[in-house]
């Protein structure tokens, strides 16, 4: 039973860091870099100025930014349900052989008990036997003695 607790403990725990990593610290990242128009920006884009971009390489620029972050956000994860993917199949792999070592000790504890029960019964009958054995040879021994002593 302890070997089958400790994979599953450390399967739990490899579970339970990949859920708290989240893989989305490089999306957030991305995220705060792409640039944020404030309020006033705003005010100025209504107003466009002559020395100004147009409002259309802005927005391509950002969707530049968000396809890239999109793709990073993407990679992360793929790297984490690769890594969370191996390290289910090595837990997995390791509840496995505990599994059959707790199979193979059932087993053998089973035939020691076979044995052990074989055993006792044996020595049960054995001791059955002798008893018999030597409660008849009493007998005789007691009638040999009656026949042998002079009858009065």
């Amino acid at each position: 039973m302890k070997k089958l607790l400790l994979p599953l403990i450390i399967l739990l725990l490899i579970i339970g860091y990949f859920m708290s990593r989240g893989g989305d610290h490089k999306a957030k990242d991305a995220y705060d870099s792409m640039d944020q128009p404030s309020s006033e920006s705003m005010e100025e884009k209504s107003a466009p100025l002559d020395t100004e971009t147009p409002p259309d390489s802005d927005s391509s620029r950002m969707m530049d930014k968000t396809k890239d972050a999109m793709r990073d956000t993407g990679s992360a994860l793929k790297d984490a349900a690769r890594d969370t993917g191996s390290a289910v199949e090595d837990a997995a792999d390791k509840t496995g052989d505990a599994l059959k070592d707790v199979g193979d000790a059932a087993k053998k504890g089973v035939d020691d008990v076979e044995d052990a029960a074989g055993k006792a019964a044996d020595e049960i009958r054995g001791k059955d036997f002798t008893e018999e054995m030597k409660k008849e040879d009493e007998e005789m021994q007691n009638e040999d003695m009656q026949k042998d002593e002079p009858q009065n």
